[in-house]
């Protein structure tokens, strides 16, 4: 199963660019940078609900197995083979994570390169996985409030979401002034290249202007 990721993502990132920004786009939604980190962030959280609901499929069997077999107590890790869920199962879960993740992760990666000034393009990039680093902690100490996984998967997507919103009024206050200052760049390198373009043009003006010169001084 640890395939079937790597195997969605390499498919779904042209689908995303190829099919589903366009439709996006002629559907009038946005498709912003600050749009899609959110978006990402709210199908992570329903990735969660969707392991919750496999999680709690998964603990029925075992207590259906249990009620019909009083003598022979059994676990998720104890019980048959052919009484558990079919592998296939996890496939949704693992779908929207892929989603969450091209919506995320491909888009802090553009976001930090659009409006991050030169200088702080690479301290953007390290601040991303500082932040990886950081959730692994925040996931290491909430996993000591309960041992039931099915709470665990309700307890993330619970905070994925309170995050989600966070992340939207945070980028609701912060879009403007970025966009703004992205066009400053904009207008800066179009001034540059003008500049630049008119100095190569009047370089090889004066070139063509010395080379007559001295053909005429030599005849």
């Amino acid at each position: 199963m640890q395939v079937i990721n790597p195997a969605f993502v390499m498919c779904l990132i042209p689908f995303f660019d190829i099919v589903v920004y366009p439709l996006m786009k002629r559907a009038g939604i946005s498709t912003t940078a600050a749009f899609r980190l959110v978006l990402g962030m709210f199908i992570a959280a329903l990735a969660f609900i969707v392991c919750a609901f496999v999680e709690l499929a998964m603990e029925r069997r075992v207590d259906a197995w249990n009620d019909a077999h009083p003598n022979d107590i059994r676990n998720l890790g104890t019980l048959d083979k052919t009484e558990q869920l079919h592998v296939l199962t996890m496939i949704p879960q693992i779908f929207l994570i892929t989603c969450s993740e091209i919506l995320c992760s491909i888009t802090v990666i553009e976001f930090a390169y659009a409006y991050a000034p030169p200088s702080m393009k690479s301290v953007c990039q390290s601040m991303m996985l500082l932040t990886s680093s950081f959730g692994n902690v925040v996931v290491v100490i909430f996993t000591k409030v309960t041992k039931s996984d099915l709470y665990q998967y309700f307890m993330w997507a619970g905070i994925q979401v309170f995050a989600s919103c966070l992340m939207y009024m945070i980028c609701n206050k912060v879009q403007e002034p970025l966009d703004d200052y992205k066009n400053k760049m904009l207008e800066g390198d179009t001034v540059e290249m003008t500049i630049t373009g008119g100095s190569r043009k009047g370089s090889k003006a004066s070139a063509a202007g010395s080379r007559k010169g001295s053909k005429a001084y030599a005849e």
